[in-house]
């Protein structure tokens, strides 16, 4: 999914000018994971015009396949995060101690890598279809108070 954020960058960010930044982040968890979908909307725009923005993109998404184009540049940021996760002692030992406690399995390390290579472009349909649903999301509008004048 990190590629749609890219394409979200380009087209509310780069191309419509909505967004000061707009950007998607995973993490996963023991249980469950959640996943972020954030923007800065730019005046005269507001969240809802970027939530609406985002929401025709996930459609796309539940839709269509994504571009072979895409899905090439999906793992290509899969072998980049996991060669650098993996590029210092520091970073394995951290890895070899998240596969252990979450996953019972060390051996994660030397597969991983061939798990997210599995992953189809039919199955990112799938899991958009079945996760990225506006029933199943909070919306925190986040807006700073104004500076109290004391």
């Amino acid at each position: 999914m990190t590629v749609k954020a890219l394409n979200f960058t380009k087209k509310i960010v780069d191309d419509k000018k909505m967004a000061l930044q707009i950007g998607a982040v995973g993490f996963s968890q023991e249980d469950y994971g959640t996943y972020i979908l954030y923007g800065l909307p730019m005046a005269p725009y507001t969240i809802n015009d970027i939530l609406k923005e985002m929401d025709e993109e996930i459609v796309k998404i539940q839709t269509d396949l994504i571009s072979e184009k895409d899905y090439e540049k999906l793992q290509n940021k899969f072998d980049n995060n996991y060669v650098n996760a993996n590029a210092s002692v520091e970073g394995i030992a951290e890895n070899l101690a998240s596969y252990y406690l979450l996953y019972g399995d060390v051996n994660l390390i030397n597969t991983e890598i061939d798990i997210y290579h599995s992953i189809t472009r039919e199955e990112i349909r799938e899991v958009a279809k079945k996760y990225l649903n506006p029933n199943q999301r909070l919306i925190l509008d986040y807006i700073p108070t104004a500076k109290s004048q004391n």
